[in-house]
């Protein structure tokens, strides 16, 4: 699954830097080619994220934090 952000809308290029440090940091999967998503490749996206749920490939809050505490 992968994470839309309309960059367009935020106009404070300090808090666009943060944001892009921050999804690198975190390993989110983002694109900055500026071409917006079709809607086929939003419908395959969330097809993909349910598959990832029934296989049980997410995680819970309390496993987050339990691995933000090795950070």
């Amino acid at each position: 699954m992968e994470l839309i952000i309309d960059f367009d809308k935020i106009n404070d290029s300090a808090k666009k830097k943060f944001l892009l440090e921050t999804l690198r940091f975190l390993g989110v999967p983002f694109k900055t080619d500026g071409n917006p998503q079709t809607l086929e490749e939003y419908n395959n996206e969330l097809e993909e994220g349910d598959t990832e749920i029934e296989k049980g490939k997410y995680t819970t809050m309390e496993g987050l934090l339990k691995e933000m505490e090795r950070w």
